[in-house]
């Protein structure tokens, strides 16, 4: 008896990449090597005399509309001088080309590949960081696309669908007391939030050394697969973030140059800055969510008691530092 299988993401074949690439850039390609697999899947081309990077969306992740407004927010940003990495317009005279793929249409996006490597988190390196997301929001101030993005980092994106994914397994796996902590933060960093006045604009949503690449010291941005109109400490919150879960021995040195820098380009004033404590939970309880929402992409191998109670324990230590600060 045969079976009917249906596909939920398929991974496409380097070879189909080639031929595929081959009709939209003049010059000869030579090869396509798979880099990442994540939310969106990733491949380097390497020409005769440059590479890319190819994107292909998953299935249903982005809408078409919503992938324009990030193109037209990288071109925006390119074309006042910032150091994101640029769009490699096809022969159609397109960013964005659709594809059929087992699971159903599949969109595609070529960049010029960002040379270098991953920034090493150190003073000198993050003062650059920080100095680039400050360009970042001063020369995106005024954008405007006239395609819709779909979500806002706002709280309803951050905090509410992230926590009804969380929930139900908090509950499941660790019971009343750890969903009560998770609503009693939720309610705390809303009520706390919602008395102040924070600047909304152009955010890149996951700015940190894991999304550019530094090569004669100088930083390439990419992946604005997060990016939309939100609030500007967020953004800021999320290199704070990274320095605190991802490079604790560092944090206090280079969180101060990474301000130094992010100073020199841009401000915000007092009362955002006051709220970056605030948004670091807010980027945990996102994070959780997102992966728990896609845990197709991630296994669910890690969703388990362990992880879970780290989960609430650094909610609670968050919610410690702030009053030590206070």
């Amino acid at each position: 008896m045969d079976i009917k299988i249906d596909v939920k993401h398929s991974l496409i074949q380097e070879s189909s990449v080639l031929n595929y690439i081959k009709d939209k850039v003049e010059e000869e390609i030579l090869d396509a090597q798979f880099l990442t697999r994540g939310l969106n899947d990733t491949y380097k081309i390497m020409g005769k005399e440059a590479c890319y990077a190819f994107r292909v969306y998953r299935q249903g992740w982005r809408s078409e509309a919503a992938i324009k407004f990030e193109l037209e927010a990288i071109l925006h940003l390119t074309n006042h001088g910032y150091e994101a990495v640029e769009l490699i317009k096809g022969r159609n005279g397109s960013y964005l080309d659709k594809m059929m793929a087992p699971e159903g249409e599949r969109y595609g996006v070529l960049f010029d590949y960002a040379e270098g490597e991953r920034p090493v988190v150190n003073p000198e390196n993050t003062y650059l960081i920080g100095k680039s997301l400050g360009r970042l929001h001063r020369l995106s101030n005024g954008f405007t696309s006239e395609h819709e993005r779909e979500f806002l980092l706002n709280l309803t994106y951050l905090l509410d669908e992230p926590v009804s994914f969380i929930q139900p397994i908090l509950q499941r796996q660790l019971g009343n007391e750890a969903v009560e902590v998770l609503t009693e933060t939720v309610t705390y960093i809303k009520e706390e939030l919602e008395t102040m006045e924070l600047e909304i604009g152009l955010c890149h949503g996951d700015f940190h050394n894991r999304n550019m690449h530094i090569h004669n010291g100088a930083l390439q941005i990419f992946d604005f697969d997060s990016c939309a109109m939100g609030y500007r400490a967020y953004d800021v919150a999320v290199s704070w973030w990274n320095l605190l879960h991802n490079y604790e021995q560092q944090e206090e040195e280079c969180w101060e140059t990474f301000l130094q820098g992010y100073e020199q380009e841009y401000t915000l004033s007092k009362e955002n800055m006051k709220s970056l404590p605030l948004f670091i939970m807010v980027r945990r309880i996102w994070l959780l969510g997102t992966m728990l929402q896609n845990r197709d992409v991630w296994g669910t191998n890690w969703i388990n008691k362990k992880s879970l109670e780290l989960f609430i324990l650094q909610l609670k230590t968050d919610r410690m530092r702030i009053s030590q600060d206070e």
